[in-house]
Order: C-alpha cells, then structure tokens, then sequence
C-alpha cells in the first residue's frame, strides 16, 4: 500500500474539523454574532497570507452578497511596509492566519484601531502573537498542520466565515449548513474524479475560474497548483476572462472552473462550453451529475458546495503532484511559516 502524503491526510481530517467546529464554535459564533448586530459595522477589512488570502476573499463574497457589508481585502504592507495608518471607525478587521506569526498581519491588526472597531482572528494557533493583538479569537480547532501545502486549516477558516456571516444574519438555513458541513465535505473527499486523473499531465498555463465566492476557491486552487507541481495557473474571474485572458483560449490551454449554483452558474456553464469551441482543455467542477466534467454532490447551500469542491481539488492537487514526481508536502524553497513583513 502507498503510504499516504501528509497533504491527504490532512485534507480527509476536514470533516473532523467541521464536526469540531460545529459542536465547538456555535455558542461563540451566536454571541459574536449578537454582538455584531448590535455594532452595525459600515464595513470590513479582511486579512491574510497565502492560503489564508483565499479564506479572506471568500468573506468579503460572502459579507458582501449576504450582509451588505462592503469588505476589502486588505494589504498589511501599507501599515508593515510604508508606514500609513488607516482611519478605522465602526468597522470590523477579519485577520485569518494558520500559525499566527507573519510580523506584518500582526502589526497590521496592532495599528488597526478606532471608534467601534472590532478586531477578529480567525487562528488556528491561539497561543500565537496574532492572537494577543486582536479583541476576540475564533479557534480554527484544526490541529497540527505540518505539510507546507495547507487543507484542513484553510477549509476551517473558511467554514468559520460561513458560521460567522451565518449567525451575524441569525440565518437559520446558513446556521444549518454550518451545523451539517462535516457531512457535506466528507461526501466531496469521497466523490470519484478519476476521470480527470490526467487532465494536468504535462506542462503549459493553466487558468483556474470561479465567480463570486467561487473566486475564493479558484484562487485557493490556483496556489496549490503553484506550490505542489511547479504548474503556472492563474486564477481569473469569470467575470473578467473575456477582457483579455480569452486570447489565450486554444489547444495549449487547459481550464479548471468551479461552478458552484448560485446566480453564477448559468454564466459558468456557458463559459466553459465558450471554451471547449475555442480547442482549450476544460474540466468543469460542478455539483450537477447532468454536466461534463467531475462532481460533489449537491448541496441547498452554494458557499458548502464550494467548500466540498476545494476539499476533493485537495486530493486531485496531490496526486497531480505525486503524477509529476514532486512532494506536495515539501515543496522546493518553500516554509510552512512565512513571515512576511
């Protein structure tokens, strides 16, 4: 029997780490919440490195599209780097980190202070530095993550931003996605993709698409492609393929597109097929047995679909890498702590 990569067996503890979160996070979540409602922050900044980056995309969709808070993804280097403070007021900072020890994350939520600020971190070590500079703490509760490649510690960050969003809402359909995610991600991990075993043999780009919150995932996605095979993929919108990254489509091209169903799923599906005329290489992922390409099941909640794709990419990233004879959890010149500053 082949020994198992950390990687993958990291990714399959993620619905453990979901029944963690579920059973562990809730009464938190629910006086956060309150708590939040009481606030009425007019705007979020969210915060992170690497796969933590993706989480923070994924709550700007969410804030945006469910709460009406306008979100930014923020860039630590204007405090870290050049010196500016930002003037805060009745806003909340998400800071989402794995290990809690990048200098510039840290000196960001330091600085980030102001009238009704609230700071959160998402954190998967609450013995970290971040921890101490920020108002209240959100566990991760994925445990010890030790190949380079992240999975469980950014499926939870992104799991807490849907219990977040949720009970901030008082949302019971959402709260009932976060309460059924282990579930929803053990049923991904479990899906067969073997169809697509080969689709990233060989070299040339590769262009990762996702809208909305599926852009999160893509860019996530994209990452792992970068750092456990050595593949040059770019995450796009599907919004904004057309505007210049669509002269590229042609044989050389291979596509992956998350389409999770949500009001973006039409337009996924009309681009993909735009694509295969063009000659390019598609593999749609999609939670509907009835399209080409490989599937998740279904589920009434879209930001969980994602979640559940990501988690079964996990295992496709890997064993790309293992295909092109590399170690997705030591990949060359790369740490499993930056620290950025």
């Amino acid at each position: 029997m082949t020994k198992l990569t950390l990687m993958e067996m990291e990714a399959r503890e993620a619905p453990a780490v979901a029944r963690r979160l579920a059973s562990g996070a809730g009464a938190q979540l629910s006086e956060l919440g309150a708590r939040l409602r009481t606030l009425e922050p007019r705007y979020a900044l969210a915060v992170g490195r690497g796969s933590s980056d993706a989480a923070a995309l994924l709550a700007k969709y969410v804030l945006e599209t469910r709460l009406g808070i306008p979100t930014v993804s923020a860039a630590p280097s204007v405090h870290s780097i050049y010196g500016a403070r930002l003037k805060l007021e009745k806003a909340i900072v998400l800071a989402i980190s794995q290990s809690g020890r990048s200098p510039d994350l840290i000196e960001f939520c330091r600085a980030a202070t102001g009238a009704d600020v609230l700071r959160i971190g998402l954190i998967n070590d609450t013995a970290s530095p971040l921890a101490d500079v920020v108002d209240v703490t959100l566990p991760l509760m994925a445990g010890p993550e030790t190949s380079v490649a992240a999975t469980k510690s950014c499926a939870a960050a992104m799991l807490l931003v849907l219990g977040l969003v949720a009970h901030w809402r008082n949302d019971a359909g959402m709260i009932a996605a976060f309460a059924r995610a282990e579930g929803a991600l053990g049923a991904g991990l479990a899906s067969d993709w073997t169809s697509a075993t080969t689709f990233l043999d060989g070299d040339g780009p590769v262009y990762v698409v996702g809208r909305g919150p599926g852009l999160a995932i893509a860019a996530e996605a994209a990452l792992k492609l970068k750092e456990t095979s050595g593949l040059h993929a770019e995450a796009i919108s599907g919004a904004e393929i057309k505007h210049g990254p669509y002269a590229l489509a042609g044989p050389a091209l291979r596509v992956i597109i998350f389409a999770q169903r949500d009001q973006a799923f039409e337009g996924l599906k009309t681009l993909a097929a735009d694509l295969m005329q063009q000659g390019a290489s598609v593999l749609l992922i999609s939670p509907d047995a009835a399209l080409p390409g490989v599937h998740v099941p279904a589920d009434d909640e879209p930001v969980l679909e994602l979640i559940s794709m990501l988690m079964r990419f996990y295992l496709f990233a890997n064993d790309t890498a293992l295909r092109r004879g590399r170690s997705p959890d030591r990949p060359p010149m790369l740490s499993k702590v930056t620290e950025t500053r």
